[in-house]
């Protein structure tokens, strides 16, 4: 999940003792009527070798605001949706990332989360969830809404030291160093669904094929043109650790659009727009710069014409993976084992300073950011470097 200074504060100071002391208030009514410390049905503490005899009729999935992270719980939420096919499944998310999940089609209900926190727990109040799986790593905020939903059997991670899988009846443990698509299917496998299909997903439908088509007309792109998209934001509003040099970008679309004479595409989201206006102004070949001017799926038809998709971490390297396009991933901060792009048609290029990697969770950066705004780390990563992953994918 997401979320400002501020939020992290609250989320962890005051969220910690409600996730406690309710848990408190669930072993004692638990023990009041005679169940001991687990139910005697369902999915205990730990594991699920007491599956509930009767299948889900209703399943929750929650997911609030990272989008790499719902790209990369797909295969999981597929593998569940195929082995109860039965099961209505709603997905309670953020508007971007119910934005990519409109046209899935392993979900059955999107509840969007914008609307004032109490009208929300009503409204999965009255779903009648049997089931909620929380896909968040630390949030608290998302474990209580698991646990203010209402539902029997709530499924979700233990992550060292975040404190909030006492409100779990069905509890996995987070693995640092294992890709989050693996960990995500440890969930399908809890419930003892068939894990073989791994895939990544993006459906792009002919509104945004044709609006992609259009765009790249009016910048007098053709069809057969190299396109090499540059995505130079990193994710996390307000944190631009993860971000590589942006001097690296500028010399990076001249080299490209110079020795391969690649049409260079600058994308971002709305907020970061002053990031690729900075690369357009100090380029010397011509940008197409569609920073700000895409939703999440005309982002997914971008990154499907492109030849090439080359980024830091973050939600969009990772529907570029899903996209099947080749990707070219700048870790620095992040693990790329764990966090890398989801596809044989990747390259991750890691930085070498002895501290890197320093992130698990997102959040537990080691060094402060440098004035320019990136780490110490993502400087080690060199132009050539990136030019040289490139010959793989453009010859």
């Amino acid at each position: 999940m997401q979320s400002n200074r501020t939020q992290k504060f609250i989320d962890r100071y005051i969220g910690i003792p409600i996730v406690i002391s309710l848990s408190l208030i669930e072993k004692v009514r638990s023990f009041l009527k005679g169940e001991g410390k687990l139910q005697k049905r369902g999915l205990n503490t730990r594991s699920v070798t007491n599956l509930p005899t009767d299948p889900p009729h209703k399943i929750l999935f929650i997911q609030l605001s990272a989008l790499g992270d719902t790209i990369l719980a797909i295969p999981t939420v597929r593998a569940i949706r195929q082995c109860f096919t039965q099961a209505e499944i709603s997905f309670l998310a953020s508007p971007t990332n119910l934005v990519y999940l409109q046209h899935c089609p392993y979900i059955d209900r999107q509840i969007e989360f914008s609307n004032p926190l109490i009208q929300t727990i009503r409204e999965l109040r009255s779903e009648g969830f049997n089931w909620v799986i929380d896909l968040e790593h630390w949030s608290r905020f998302s474990a209580l809404l698991a646990y203010a939903a209402g539902a029997s059997q709530r499924i979700g991670f233990n992550a060292a030291h975040q404190f909030r899988h006492y409100l779990f009846n069905g509890i996995l443990p987070h693995i640092p160093g294992k890709h989050e698509v693996l960990n995500f299917l440890s969930i399908a496998q809890l419930l003892e669904c068939r894990t073989e299909d791994i895939r990544l997903e993006a459906w792009i439908d002919e509104a945004e094929r044709e609006w992609c088509r259009n765009v790249f007309a009016l910048e007098q792109v053709n069809p057969s043109d190299l396109l090499v998209v540059l995505h130079p934001e990193a994710g996390r509003r307000g944190e631009p650790r993860r971000r590589w040099v942006l001097e690296h970008y500028v010399a990076l679309a001249d080299t490209l659009a110079t020795c391969y004479d690649a049409r260079i595409v600058l994308t971002g989201a709305p907020d970061e727009v002053a990031v690729s206006d900075w690369i357009v102004e100090r380029t010397k070949c011509e940008i197409v710069n569609l920073a700000g001017k895409t939703q999440v799926d005309q982002l997914a038809a971008v990154f499907d014409r492109a030849d090439l998709v080359i980024s830091g971490n973050c939600g969009p390297m990772h529907l570029a993976a899903a996209t099947g396009t080749p990707v070219i991933a700048i870790h620095g901060p992040t693990n790329s084992a764990q966090w890398g792009p989801w596809s044989e048609k990747s390259t991750c290029l890691e930085a070498t300073l002895p501290c890197s990697p320093c992130l698990n969770l997102g959040f537990e950066y080691a060094c402060q950011a440098l004035p320019g705004g990136t780490s110490p780390c993502m400087q080690t990563i060199s132009v050539a470097d990136v030019l040289k992953a490139c010959e793989v994918y453009l010859g």
